[in-house]
């Protein structure tokens, strides 16, 4: 890799691999892979930019799948805008999975790479309408929490047959927009759901990290359903309940 890094011929080499449309999949992976780790380490690659970004669009519709990944990552991690709008194309046409260059959940995974390679907009209409649980989650991680997003939001929140992994990123994204419907929702899932399921702890540790100065007497009277349900529960809520008595101690101090 050193000898690879260091040397212009090995470098022109690697980019021929990569731009000869006779090269079998498993070698242009191979080529692939090599250049991403060079890329960490090489100060050759810079004299090379235009040749490896010509090289890499030319395999953004390969038919390998893998070879397609690849190409579309390196060139959306180095910000490249032809890779960046054939991704936001092919989220904002919604093609069925199968058709896509990559997966919608490495697409959002590769666009949020850059702070504005991916608009909230698209963001919500994954989580609105995801092909999968991956993509749903994907869009959930990089999805801001402001009044635009918060119902899609309290509406998957509240979704007991969406995936935990989900859910449990959403009352740390909207205890803080809107405290009082976080509130509301969260003693409604606790209800329904109960104190030993798996969204539990994330919804005693959504109220524990609500600000004081943003409590509400939904908030207070969440609060004192987890402090009543604690006993009940499954360990880790219990270890989220303890964290709400703690925020509350805390409180009292100052």
């Amino acid at each position: 890799m050193r000898e690879l890094a260091t040397s212009h011929d090995r470098v022109k080499d690697l980019i021929a691999r990569l731009s000869n449309p006779d090269t079998e999949a498993e070698d242009l992976i191979n080529a692939l892979n090599d250049l991403k780790i060079i890329s960490n380490f090489s100060k050759l690659l810079s004299k090379h930019s235009a040749e490896i970004t010509n090289a890499l669009r030319g395999l953004m519709n390969s038919e390998n799948p893998e070879v397609r990944r690849q190409a579309l990552s390196y060139l959306a991690l180095t910000g490249d805008g032809v890779a960046i709008e054939h991704l936001r194309d092919e989220l904002e046409a919604s093609p069925p999975e199968a058709k896509k260059s990559v997966s919608t959940s490495q697409a959002i995974a590769m666009l949020s790479v850059h702070e504005k390679g991916i608009d909230k907009q698209l963001l919500l209409n994954v989580v609105q309408n995801p092909p999968d649980n991956a993509s749903l989650v994907e869009a959930v991680r990089h999805l801001p929490a402001d009044a635009e997003t918060t119902d899609a939001l309290f509406a998957l929140l509240e979704d007991s047959e969406k995936p935990i992994a989900a859910r449990a990123l959403v009352p740390d994204l909207v205890n803080k927009v809107d405290p009082g419907a976080f509130a509301r929702i969260a003693r409604r899932v606790l209800e329904e759901e109960g104190s030993d399921s798996e969204i539990a702890p994330y919804l005693a540790r959504g109220a524990a990290s609500i600000q004081p100065e943003q409590a509400t007497d939904d908030v207070d009277a969440l609060i004192g359903m987890i402090e009543t349900m604690a006993d009940e529960g499954s360990q880790s809520f219990k270890k989220a309940a303890d964290l709400v008595k703690r925020s509350k101690v805390i409180d009292l101090d100052h």
